[in-house]
């Protein structure tokens, strides 16, 4: 089974998202059977499906170029070319993508020109239907609906008490993917048994109410059991689960932990959180909310909105005052050695620091103490030398995107100093702690925290699929 591929560019994700839903169309037509992992999970097509193989592809064409593929135009004299099966299948994925450029762009003319080509085309009919639809869902006429983000009457909203002394925390990022690995790592998450598991962000390929059902809340809900009441789940927004809009994101919320069969105030009610026990402070923040261009991905410096921002400021001052301590969580990260953040060219230079970011962390480290700030959006493990002033930054974003070997996600940023460094790795003298290659790509994984409520301190411990019992590495906060 070839593992699914995304790409960071909005339109391409989203033209992804399109394109599975065309897949499921034309295999339910066909009665053909949705394939099942052996855990009986629902399974997302992956890249042995002709269909997704081709929007893969388009979806890479638009992320170099800014643009869809040119789908040859239909015959003058109404005849049909004989043309191969995947060939076609390119070309209907071509053209369909483009629709959803023009749509997005407010190219009205050169739009309805495209689907009246879709229309007499001897393309699947599933394409036209799926186009049609998402142009009425997600608003791709020049319009864009307005995401349905959350803002606080007053400064306790969203704080959640009553995390238990010394508990456990599962994070991981990335990870809504609805694959096999995905579930595979989120069994080996539940073998630890975790009080409560929080997800970073990015639910693929663009959060879908469909996707975010199937491949996020259905899985979590049968490998933890949860209609006994069993481990709350937290998800941050990342910049994929806002491209459509937010719909599936904010309509996934209600659904975690809905009381009953959970405890009266553990429903994530915003996009942004504090999660208290008597020592400890988890605060998730919203990175996603101002990255939702989907043409304006990889060069885009996001940043939190300025009353969230103040919000978490408060948040990090009161717990201090008590003698508390602070965990960071968002999706974005505030620095990267491998990822550039910002725009070549014109605009803001790329650099190694997200400028807007990095004002609020210095907000947040004057409020009080705060011992780490967790991140995923790169699908990497780094776990950072001091940094900026932060001493903890880690990026946990490996959590069921493949990262293949090349490019390696361990190549450094060229011609931009200075770098932030990744800490040694004490099992392997003279070299730094990275994940191992598993396979065709670099292994995935996933992080525990377990909090010491009486020391004030946490024991965080990195674990990657291929070696369960073995950390990969650990620390203490």
């Amino acid at each position: 089974m070839t593992p699914i591929k995304t790409h960071p560019t909005g339109m391409g994700s989203l033209f992804q998202s399109l394109a599975e839903d065309v897949a499921k169309r034309i295999d339910e037509r066909n009665g053909v059977a949705q394939p099942e992992s052996a855990s009986a999970d629902p399974q997302r097509p992956t890249m042995d499906n002709p269909v997704v193989r081709a929007a893969a592809e388009v979806a890479a064409e638009i992320e170099q170029s800014g643009e869809a593929p040119p789908a040859p135009a239909p015959p003058a004299d109404g005849t049909v070319q004989p043309e191969s099966f995947g060939q076609t299948v390119k070309d209907c994925a071509s053209l369909s993508a483009r629709i959803l450029l023009a749509r997005a762009k407010g190219d009205t003319a050169k739009a309805e020109q495209l689907e009246n080509d879709l229309q007499f085309s001897t393309c699947d009919p599933a394409w036209a239907e799926a186009v049609t639809q998402y142009i009425k869902v997600f608003g791709l006429d020049g319009s864009k609906h307005e995401i349905p983000y959350v803002t606080y009457k007053n400064m306790d909203d969203f704080v959640i008490e009553g995390l238990p002394a010394n508990a456990r925390i599962a994070l991981v990022a990335d990870w809504g993917t609805g694959t096999s690995d995905a579930v595979d790592l989120l069994q080996q998450v539940k073998a630890h048994d975790p009080d409560v598991v929080i997800h970073l962000g990015d639910i693929y390929y663009a959060a879908t109410p469909d996707e975010c059902q199937k491949y996020f809340l259905a899985i979590v809900d049968r490998v933890f059991d949860r209609s006994a009441g069993q481990v709350p789940v937290f998800n941050l927004c990342g910049n994929h689960d806002v491209y459509s809009g937010g719909e599936g994101f904010y309509g996934l919320m209600p659904q975690l932990n809905p009381s009953p069969p959970f405890k009266p105030g553990w429903t994530q009610k915003a996009s942004y959180f504090a999660l208290r026990s008597p020592s400890w402070q988890l605060l998730g923040m919203d990175t996603g909310l101002h990255d939702h261009d989907p043409f304006d991905v990889t060069g885009n410096v996001t940043f939190l909105e300025p009353t969230e921002e103040a919000w978490h400021v408060d948040k990090v001052r009161r717990f201090s005052q008590n003698g508390g301590r602070t965990i960071l969580l968002s999706h974005h990260q505030l620095f990267s050695a491998f990822s550039a953040i910002g725009k070549t060219g014109s605009g803001p230079s790329q650099g190694a620091i997200n400028p807007k970011l990095q004002a609020s962390w210095q907000k947040l480290k004057a409020a009080g103490d705060v011992a780490a700030w967790f991140w995923g959006h790169e699908h990497n493990l780094c776990i950072y030398e001091p940094f900026v002033g932060l001493d903890k930054g880690r990026c946990i974003g490996h959590g069921a995107i493949p990262s293949f070997l090349d490019p390696s996600p361990y190549d450094p940023i060229k011609n931009v100093s200075p770098l932030p460094v990744l800490v040694d790795d004490p099992k392997n003298p003279g070299k730094k702690v990275e994940l191992s290659i598993s396979g065709p790509v670099y292994d995935h994984g996933f992080v525990i925290l377990d909090l010491d409520d009486t020391a004030r301190t946490a024991k965080v411990t990195y674990y990657q699929m291929s070696q369960p019992d073995t950390p990969l590495y650990e620390e203490v906060l």
